[in-house]
Parts: C-alpha cells; sequence; structure tokens
C-alpha cells in the first residue's frame, strides 16, 4: 500500500510540474506588465478626474460629458487593480496545483 502511494504521488508531482511552472511564468509575467504600466495608468486616470472636476466647475462641460469624463477615468485608474487581482489568482492556482504533492 505504501508503495503504491508512494508511486502514485511521483506520478502527479510529474504531471503537475509543468503545469506549476507555466503558472508561475505567467504570473511574472502579468505581475511584470502590472509593475510597469500601473504608474501611466494612474496618471492618465487622474489627469482625466482632475479634468473632469475643473470642468464642471469652471462651466466648461455640461453635467453629462463631466460624468463620461469621471467614469472613463475611473475605469482607466481601476485597470491596475483587475490586473493586480488576476496577480492573485494565478498565485492562488499555483497554491491549488501544489497541494497535489502533499496527497
Amino acid at each position: 500500500m505504501s508503495i503504491t502511494r508512494k508511486l502514485a504521488k511521483l506520478i502527479l508531482t510529474l504531471l503537475t510540474l509543468p503545469l506549476l511552472v507555466v503558472v508561475w511564468l505567467l504570473k511574472w509575467f502579468v505581475t511584470f506588465l502590472h509593475c510597469c504600466s500601473a504608474w501611466i495608468f494612474y496618471l492618465l486616470g487622474s489627469v482625466l478626474l482632475a479634468t473632469a472636476v475643473l470642468s464642471f466647475l469652471m462651466k466648461q462641460s455640461q453635467g453629462i460629458e463631466a460624468l463620461q469624463m469621471l467614469i472613463g477615468g475611473f475605469v482607466i485608474f481601476m485597470i491596475p487593480q483587475v490586473v493586480g487581482s488576476v496577480v492573485v489568482f494565478l498565485e492562488l492556482a499555483a497554491a491549488t496545483i501544489r497541494q497535489v504533492w502533499y496527497i
């Protein structure tokens, strides 16, 4: 019984190892893209939000135009947050795959 369990564990480990490597590489690639582009999206979103508020306060745009800019700025500002949650999901997938090794 013990030998078959060890053999099954070895087979599962060998089957999941390439999948784990792919998930780790994908996680690090997404993390790199997130870190490189986050400040650009934050800056662009902040500029849109400030432009919307100031143009509405200075009567340069109507309420619906300012609202459209606010929504666009918020969406652009939130893109790095969504990508950050994808990184967390990929780490969760890697942890789940590693759990096969402890059966």
